[in-house]
């Protein structure tokens, strides 16, 4: 008997706790310690929510203050010989990562306007994918409605520059923060390109690596892939930015679940540039697209999120997004709400800080 009154004294004690925790002014908490668990917050839809609990939380965590994000996959509609997609005025996210969906709704000024992923928290639209990028093209972030309009004319190529955006449209965008303008690059792409310490890299399957100033000035080539060269096919190639480094990772596609990478890295040996096999990005992550694709550190996100070292794309034709395990060789096929889709990384900044 005194155990089960024991017990229920036990039970009472925890009621009145409970009763006591609800009563408590949380909005009281130090701003050091709600900034730290802010942080810790995975998902951006959560992160808002836990600002907009108290008055005290919203004026003490800027929005601009939100954890790295993870990119969501946004729904597309895609044309299907440009393969953009056409703003609409609401588009659906998911997030394989924590699970979050919902709509973002397009202003109304930037309705029916094309963008082709991925994106970094900006969409690059353009009226039409057959209009001149240079003189009808912006940037646009759907979660904050914050519009940046691009030069119509290219500048002098003397000045330090900053990359901001490969769109998908053959060209390419950069903001001088010396002088706080945005230049178009001279010179239009038509194959993959990446951008890396002041120089322009385009290349596709099986052909050398071109390498350019932002002006356009040619300056070194990269030997073709001897492998890309003996095949009939070509593999799908990219060229992605990665750690301080360049990488060309190429994909061979099966009819099977047996589709596979291949990855290189861009070594040089004073002049001479050349491409080197690896099994190995370390704590990277690349999230390819049809055309395009980005690196991201998994050390930025918790460990039950991601992993090092993988390769997440959206499959050609299909673009169901699949999980590619560098070191094992593996494919791996996730679910998805959407037919079309694409990359999207969001984020709550300006595009100019």
């Amino acid at each position: 008997t005194s155990f089960v009154f024991f017990g229920k004294q036990e039970i009472m004690c925890d009621e009145r706790e409970r009763e006591r925790e609800m009563k408590r002014d949380w909005s009281d908490i130090p701003s050091e310690l709600v900034h730290a668990i802010s942080k810790r917050i995975p998902g951006l839809c959560d992160f808002v929510r836990f600002r907009a609990a108290y008055k005290k939380w919203h004026s003490s965590i800027p929005l601009s203050d939100a954890p790295p994000q993870l990119p969501w996959l946004l729904e597309g509609n895609v044309d299907g010989q440009a393969k953009t997609t056409n703003l609409q005025e609401q588009h659906r996210f998911y997030s394989l990562f924590t699970g979050e969906r919902g709509t973002i709704y397009v202003k109304p000024s930037c309705q029916g306007k094309r963008f082709r992923g991925p994106s970094h928290g900006h969409l690059l639209l353009c009226k039409s994918i057959y209009t001149s990028f240079r003189l009808s093209s912006h940037l646009f972030n759907p979660l904050t409605d914050e519009e940046f309009l691009l030069p119509p004319q290219p500048s002098p190529a003397d000045w330090q520059w900053q990359p901001v955006h490969n769109c998908g449209f053959e060209s390419w965008a950069f903001y001088d923060a010396h002088n706080s303008e945005w230049i178009a690059a001279e010179r239009r792409f038509s194959h993959s390109c990446a951008y890396l310490g002041g120089l322009i890299f385009s290349s596709r399957g099986g052909d050398c690596t071109e390498i350019f100033y932002v002006s356009g000035l040619k300056v070194h080539e990269v030997p073709p892939l001897l492998e890309e060269m003996q095949i009939r096919w070509p593999p799908t190639s990219y060229l992605i930015e990665s750690d301080g480094g360049l990488l060309r990772v190429s994909l061979y596609l099966d009819c099977s679940d047996h589709s596979y990478f291949r990855i290189y890295k861009l070594m040089h040996d004073e002049t001479i540039y050349f491409w080197e096999e690896t099994s190995n990005i370390g704590d990277q992550v690349l999230f390819l697209d049809v055309a395009d694709g980005f690196s991201m550190s998994a050390t930025s996100f918790p460990d039950d999120l991601i992993k090092g070292n993988s390769i997440y794309f959206l499959y050609p034709d299909s673009c169901q997004p699949c999980r590619y395990d560098i070191q094992q060789g593996s494919m791996e096929r996730l679910l998805c709400p959407f037919q079309i889709c694409t990359w999207f990384v969001p984020t709550l900044n300006r595009v100019l800080n």
